[in-house]
């Protein structure tokens, strides 16, 4: 009997420092590739939780909308998770319970944002008249997105090439579906005859052209000076139906 329990002992004290050893090796990788040793150490704290596909609810909305403002305003670059833990009065180890890193915030923060953005674009143009009337849809909406998510949008221009391998891909899907519903209405509304190829292109350039307007706004856009957003609206949407010289009765 003395011999069993002895054998049993000495399974759990090896088992017991592999997971020591584990944890501390993890640490080590952490710290020499640049992690500060707050930050690592908060990963191994939260243990399981780094587990973060399913985390939602009020408190992840908190972080992430705090987070999207901390970043518009200094840079993917210069927010570090302590800032967020900061604007949020949560603890770094409970932040790491909603993400696992900075750039899986970043990512969290865009794929929301355009997810969001893509349902609601699909379903405002499916109700569309015409071709006409979906691209005022889309324009419409776009413009009165970007007043909702001021701080989203901004980091969506400027932060998709701060993420990497499969978090980069799923956001750009994310984006080339979304164009692909613009530059099937463009392509609709310039119609032409001839090489498919050039009609495709031209399309392209189009809505490229039109996303150009679109997504700039937030740099010089000031409501206390321009216009009404609805002003803003229409006047966009004449430039990309009739363009410069065109009637506005048109």
């Amino acid at each position: 009997m003395s011999r069993l329990l002895h054998d049993r002992a000495l399974v759990a004290s090896r088992r017991v420092h592999r997971q020591v050893f584990g944890t501390f090796r993890s640490l080590s990788k952490k710290l020499t590739t640049g992690s500060s040793g707050s930050d690592a150490m908060a990963e191994i704290n939260t243990g399981e939780n780094n587990k973060t596909g399913t985390r939602s609810g009020p408190r992840l909305e908190l972080i992430l909308t705090s987070a999207a403002t901390l970043m518009a305003r200094n840079g993917f670059g210069q927010t570090s998770i302590r800032d967020v833990a900061r604007e949020t009065g949560l603890s770094l180890a409970g932040m790491y319970y909603y993400f696992q890193s900075k750039e899986d915030l970043l990512y969290k923060i865009q794929h929301r944002t355009f997810a969001s953005l893509l349902e609601e674009q699909e379903e405002v143009v499916s109700g569309g008249r015409d071709a006409n009337d979906r691209l005022e849809r889309l324009i419409r909406n776009h413009l009165s997105f970007y007043t909702r998510h001021f701080s989203e949008m901004k980091i969506c221009t400027f932060e998709l090439h701060s993420l990497t391998e499969d978090r980069y891909r799923n956001v750009e899907e994310l984006r080339r579906r979304y164009f692909r519903i613009a530059a099937e209405i463009v392509g609709e509304i310039i119609g032409g005859e001839g090489d498919s190829t050039e009609r495709e292109a031209e399309a392209r350039h189009y809505t490229l052209f039109i996303f150009g307007m679109l997504n700039w706004i937030f740099m010089w856009f000031d409501p206390e000076r321009d216009a009404p957003l609805e002003d803003l609206s229409d006047r966009l949407i004449h430039l990309a139906l009739h363009g410069l010289s065109g009637s506005r009765s048109a």
